[in-house]
């Protein structure tokens, strides 16, 4: 799980203005005992009219209590306590401020209680016996805006003349977000599904909150009946989704829970109209987004949850404007964690850094403006904590000549700007070159790296990795791939690649629903390695054979002298016009896990003539569709253990022998364009001892639904004559079950 960080609006804070002053007795008439109360509200808004940003709250209900000399508190209801009653509505401005003022007794103490929401909702319920907020979840629809609310209190007030204060309000929901890929809703839709709704259940959440403790109480199901698909996007991990649903749930101030939510679907030309998917131990924090995102239609197991504490508003504090380094190091030495510095020198940064402050929190600068031929350093403490994150935003358009990066304890992110070099010390919790960075030169000197920018050269002077690689051509896929990259994500479809690519490392790819397209005769290969041993995930991935060649086509192949390898296919797409998956001779001791995948050839799905390797199938498509030239030479298989001994008689158990297949809840096609004959599995010329498991979920069919279970071919000969019509035969010494049955009793021997 990544967590990126964004630049933070800054909320000007309303001038005060003072009322002239008036006086007020204890028992509410006016006298000369009375001060002016002014207090400025600020609810931490996006300060743009987008989609679940608070900015449908519209008023702020002001709760007054007298504090006793016991500290009891007496509550002055609305409309009483003086003609200008404390306890009472205050507007909130589009800019998401709001001036509450009145008069009260000077030398007497208070507490105010603030609430701030959607004017006339009726989803919440005040009780200033308690100081309790009652949610309503009684007939809750989904995406509903109006449901966003703050608050805030403020204890103990003396007032001993003229009083002013300055508050921030706070959420106490978490946003629970649900999002698909804009890739999986497109396939979705190909497939003839139309998800129109969606409703969602959580459980576990608070439905009261005590304003004065932050404490909530209760646990509840609330349920958010179906309701249309928003037309806004949810960004999440530095990623754009298509919103599927939104939800505010209670859970208090600076608190957490686990919650066990339900996504229900409203869908036509689905197997099911309502199909569900409950998602369990899902964190829910106050002031916090839940984003649950992925291929929500089609795979709704291969989902990411982040909890972004950058929700707006999270930090609920004042950020300084600062307009030097200097300075920025002052506020940053007295507390700050948010700085915006206007402008950066070139003479500036070349004498001073950036000295990050002992503590434990995460820091974010934002620089409006900085000199291209600045220099900047970015230190750690001197002694004591480092910061857990330190974020650095400049706008993109902005250059900078050099940034040292000094925090060997702290994750880093870099938004914005162009770096003509990055020297950088970090920690293992990585270094993010975020989307919108542009780096000529990259040296990292220790730690790790993600990069979602644009990177030119990388020097590894340490023991640095690079984690993750986002990638949007050709080119920068080589380039992150020989830079050891050890995941490369796909920011889009690469579509020209016209050369083998070739993988001899462990590698991820992790395509969030894009495609690789290859005009060479294998799309992928898996070759020669150093290591004794490959691991390799193709995840959400499309690997398409665009290859035109008559012969000899594979979407992904296994030469003979890699190393043993464990590979899966999650949630992918393969497809050649002749071997999707081809383990080639002489190669062995693989372990392929095919899952929430569609694998497509016009010949063979997966065609082994490996030995001693094992095929884990669960949740997946295979189909062979025999699209070749009418001959009985050209009868094939979905799925084809081959001895590669047609025209050789040593190779019986030489090559394709000693293999496992095991199916578990797939769909196996076996299907043909023409006269000739599609078997789902062959057993042939030379192949040994394979055994294969089916569950009784999976269905062998053709393009039509009909049975295939018993359209297998077993070709048990091998040194083929074709002058003299003679060939040797064999024992296949294998094993084929079908559920718990054993299709061919004793031909295992």
């Amino acid at each position: 799980m990544k967590n990126f960080f964004k630049s933070l609006a800054i909320c000007a804070l309303a001038s005060l203005t003072f009322a002239s002053c008036q006086k007020e007795n204890a028992d509410g008439n006016m006298d000369d005992q009375s001060s002016v109360v002014s207090i400025n509200l600020t609810s931490p808004l996006m300060g743009t009219k987008a989609f679940a940003d608070g900015t449908t709250v519209d008023v702020v209900h002001v709760h007054v209590y007298k504090v006793g000399a016991d500290n009891t508190l007496t509550y002055i209801a609305p409309g009483t306590g003086g003609t200008e009653t404390p306890s009472k509505d205050v507007t909130m401005r589009s800019s998401g401020t709001a001036t509450y003022s009145t008069r009260l007794v000077t030398g007497q103490k208070y507490t105010f209680v603030f609430w701030a929401e959607k004017s006339g909702n009726g989803h919440y319920t005040y009780n200033p016996d308690t100081k309790t907020i009652t949610v309503n979840y009684t007939n809750a629809v989904g995406n509903d805006e109006t449901r966003d609310a703050f608050y805030a209190v403020l204890e103990n007030v003396q007032i001993t003349g003229a009083y002013s204060h300055n508050v921030t309000l706070t959420r106490p929901f978490a946003q629970v977000n649900f999002g698909v890929t804009a890739k999986d809703m497109a396939a979705a839709n190909a497939a003839g599904i139309t998800v129109n709704k969606a409703a969602v259940k959580c459980t576990y959440v608070a439905n009261a909150l005590n304003l004065l403790t932050g404490a909530a109480s209760g646990s509840v199901t609330a349920a958010f009946a179906p309701t249309a698909l928003p037309s806004e996007t949810l960004s999440a991990a530095n990623k754009t989704y298509k919103y599927v649903a939104m939800n505010y749930v209670l859970v208090g101030k600076n608190t957490s829970t686990l919650s066990d939510i339900t996504l229900t679907l409203e869908a036509t030309g689905a197997e099911s109209d309502t199909p569900e998917y409950t998602y369990t131990n899902i964190p829910l924090q106050g002031n916090y987004r839940t984003n649950i995102v992925g291929d929500l239609f089609t795979s709704p197991a291969s989902i990411n949850i982040t909890v972004d504490k950058n929700f707006e508003g999270e930090n609920n504090e004042f950020i300084p404007n600062v307009s030097s380094i200097e300075a920025a190091n002052e506020a940053l030495a007295n507390g700050a964690t948010n700085i915006n510095i206007t402008n950066i020198t070139a003479s500036e940064a070349t004498t001073t850094t950036l000295q990050m402050p002992a503590t434990l929190e995460s820091i974010n600068i934002s620089i409006e403006s900085i000199e291209s031929s600045a220099n900047l350093t970015i230190n750690q403490p001197a002694t004591g904590d480092n910061p857990a994150s330190v974020a650095v935003t400049i706008p993109p358009t902005a250059s900078v000549n050099q940034l040292t990066i000094n925090l060997p304890q702290s994750h880093v992110e870099i938004n914005g700007a162009s770096y003509n070099s990055i020297n950088a010390t970090t920690s293992n919790n990585t270094l993010v070159i975020g989307e919108d960075a542009q780096v000529t030169n990259l040296i990292i000197e220790a730690g790790a790296v993600e990069i979602y920018g644009k990177v030119g050269s990388i020097t590894n002077n340490g023991t640095g990795n690079i984690k993750v690689w986002a990638v949007g051509d050709k080119a920068t896929f080589n380039q992150a791939y020989n830079a050891g990259a050890k995941t490369i994500e796909l920011k889009n479809n690469i579509e020209d690649f016209s050369s083998v690519i070739q993988i001899g490392r462990d590698l991820t790819i992790d395509g969030n629903g894009f495609e690789i397209w290859n005009t060479a005769n294998r799309v992928i290969r898996v070759t020669e390695s150093s290591a004794s041993t490959l691991n390799i995930t193709f995840k959400n991935l499309g690997i398409i054979s665009k290859s035109t060649a008559s012969s000899d086509v594979r979407g992904i192949s296994f030469d003979d002298n890699c190393p043993p390898s464990s590979v899966v296919f999650d949630a992918c797409k393969v497809s050649a016009s002749f071997y999707a998956i081809n383990l080639t001779p002489g190669s062995h001791g693989h372990n392929i896990t095919i899952k929430n995948a569609t694998v497509a050839a016009g010949w063979a799905a997966i065609n082994c003539y490996a030995n001693n390797s094992t095929f884990n199938i669960e949740n997946s498509t295979l189909k062979g569709l025999n699209d070749k030239g009418e001959s009985s030479c050209n009868d094939f298989a979905t799925i084809v253990f081959d001895g590669n001994g047609l025209s050789n008689a040593a190779n019986i158990g030489v090559n394709g022998t000693g293999n496992t297949l095991n199916v578990v809840n797939s769909t196996i096609y076996a299907c043909s364009e023409s006269s000739n004959n599609q078997a789902w599995l062959a057993l042939q010329y030379g192949a040994q001892r394979n055994t294969v498991n089916v569950d009784a979920t999976t269905r062998i069919i053709d393009g039509s639904e009909n049975d295939q279970t018993n359209n297998i071919a077993m070709l048990n000969y091998v040194g083929y004559d074709s002058e003299t019509e003679t060939a040797t035969l064999y024992d296949l010494e294998s094993e084929i079950w079908i559920g718990n049955n054993n299709l061919f009793p004793g031909m295992y021997e």
